[in-house]
C-alpha cells in the first residue's frame, strides 16, 4: 500500500466502528450531488443521505425521476407541479410562477415519519430544458447594457431563487439536489444553486474519467459552465468525492481494509484531488475522499421497497423478479459509512 492513501484506508475501520474523527471541512446548508456519468450511485446516495437529515428540502432535477419515485411510488401517475414547471417562467417570459410546490415526504413514504422533509418532484420535460435555457441565454446576450446582466443572473439563479422561496414556505434549513448524468439544464442551474458538490465516483476507469471531465467543466474557460457566468462569477467547490462500489480485503485480520483493486482507484482519485485541490473546500486531499461499500442486496432491497438502508437489517429478504435478494452483514458497515458522510456535511 502506498503511503499516500494510508490515512484513507486506516480511517475505514474507525468508520465501521463508529469511532472515526470528524473531517476538518466546512459545512454548508446545501449540496448538489453530481457526476457526469450514470449508474454510479447519485440517486441512491441522495435518497439515503436525505433520510439522515432533517429540516430538508430535496430537489430532483434528473428527468428520469427515480428519486421522486422513491419518495412517492405513485409519482409517475400523478400530474403534480414539478421542478420544470417552477423553472420554465424564467426562460419563457409571460408564464405565471408556481408556489407551494414542495411535497412532504412522509405523506407518501412512511419511512420519513417525524421528519420535516420535503421534495420537489422531477419531470421528463427536464430533457428539453437545456435547449430552452440555451435559446433564452442567446436572446439575453442580444440585449445591451446592464439589462443583459440582470437577465442572465435571473436565469442562472432561477433554481436558487425557487429553492429559497420553497424553503421559506416549508421552514426547512437544508437542501440536497440530485442531478442527471449530463451537465446542460438542471445540473447547470444546480451548480449555481449551491456552494458545494458531492461527487460519487464508482470504482471503474470510466468513472475516474468522468471525475476529470467534471473538473474540466468547472475550470475550462471554453466549457459550457464558464462561457456564461453570473455577475458574481459564482462557482461551487467540491466537498466530497464518494468512492462507491468498493471491494474489501478478505485476508485474515484485514479489518475493513479495501482490496487491491479498490486501492488502485483510491490512489487515482487521491492524485486527481491533490492536483485539483483548489476546486475543493480545504487544501488537504484526505479531507475529501470517503469510501462506500457495494450495496449489493441491501441496495436492491432498498430500491425495491423505497426504504432507506439505515432501516434495514442483516437477514432481511425480498423476492425481486422471482429472485431472492438478501441483506447481508455488510449493511451495518454501510450504515456507518453513510452516517459518517452525513455527520460531516451537515
Amino acid at each position: 500500500m502506498k503511503t499516500s492513501i494510508s490515512t484513507l484506508v486506516n480511517r475505514q475501520n474507525d468508520i465501521a466502528r463508529g469511532a472515526a474523527a470528524s473531517l476538518d471541512i466546512p459545512k454548508f446548508d446545501g449540496y448538489t450531488i453530481c457526476n457526469l456519468r450514470g449508474g454510479i450511485g447519485k440517486t441512491s446516495l441522495s435518497f439515503n443521505l436525505s433520510y439522515l437529515a432533517d429540516d430538508l428540502l430535496v430537489v430532483d432535477t434528473c428527468p428520469q425521476g427515480n428519486l421522486s419515485y422513491f419518495y412517492d411510488n405513485a409519482y409517475f401517475q400523478r400530474n403534480t407541479t414539478s421542478v420544470y414547471d417552477m423553472l420554465l417562467p424564467y426562460f419563457m417570459p409571460g408564464l405565471g410562477k408556481a408556489s407551494r410546490v414542495a411535497q412532504r415526504i412522509s405523506a407518501t413514504n412512511k419511512s420519513f415519519e417525524n421528519k420535516n422533509s420535503y421534495f420537489l418532484a422531477s419531470s421528463d420535460q427536464l430533457y428539453i430544458l437545456p435547449s430552452q435555457i440555451a435559446n433564452a441565454i442567446v436572446q439575453a446576450k442580444t440585449v445591451a447594457g446592464p439589462q443583459q446582466t440582470i437577465m442572465l443572473d435571473n436565469m442562472l439563479y432561477a433554481l436558487k431563487q425557487e429553492i429559497q422561496r420553497e424553503q421559506q414556505e416549508t421552514e426547512t434549513k437544508r437542501c440536497l439536489i440530485d442531478t442527471s448524468p449530463f451537465f446542460s439544464g438542471g445540473t447547470h442551474l444546480a451548480w449555481h444553486a449551491t456552494d458545494a458538490l458531492i461527487v460519487p465516483v464508482r470504482t471503474d476507469q470510466q468513472s475516474i474519467n468522468s471525475l476529470n471531465l467534471l473538473l474540466n467543466v468547472l475550470s475550462n474557460p471554453s466549457s459550457e459552465f464558464r462561457r456564461t457566468m453570473p455577475s458574481d462569477n459564482h462557482s461551487p467547490k467540491i466537498q466530497l468525492v464518494v468512492l462507491t462500489h468498493c471491494g474489501w480485503s478478505t485476508s485474515p485480520g484485514a479489518r475493513n481494509e479495501p482490496n487491491q483493486q479498490t486501492k488502485v482507484f483510491i490512489e487515482q482519485v487521491r492524485d486527481i484531488v491533490n492536483r485539483n485541490i483548489t476546486h475543493f473546500t480545504t487544501n488537504n486531499p484526505d479531507n475529501h475522499i470517503v469510501l462506500l461499500d457495494d450495496f449489493l442486496g441491501s441496495g436492491r432491497v432498498s430500491s425495491a421497497l423505497s426504504k432507506p438502508i439505515q432501516l434495514m437489517n442483516a437477514g432481511d429478504t425480498l423476492m425481486i423478479n422471482r429472485v431472492k435478494a438478501e441483506v447481508n452483514a455488510s449493511v451495518d458497515k454501510i450504515k456507518a459509512q453513510l452516517k459518517f458522510i452525513s455527520d460531516n456535511i451537515w
